[in-house]
């Protein structure tokens, strides 16, 4: 994912799309926008989209 698409799902996830913040927490997750995984970055969205009623979010924080 390159980085204009994630700064994208930054700014939709920042007006509200609980999906945007489920992406980004995944994408972070497997490491997808930087080769690595960043598990502050992923913790941080998980929470978020989790907050908002995300299943799929805390799916990924039960795996943190």
């Amino acid at each position: 994912m390159g980085k204009q698409e994630l700064l994208d799902l930054i700014d939709k996830a920042e007006k509200g799309s609980i999906e945007a913040a489920e992406e980004i927490a995944l994408g972070y997750f497997k490491g997808s926008f930087d080769g690595k995984p960043n598990l502050v970055k992923a913790k941080k969205w998980a929470s978020y989209a989790a907050k908002h009623g995300s299943e799929k979010a805390t799916a990924i924080l039960a795996q943190l």
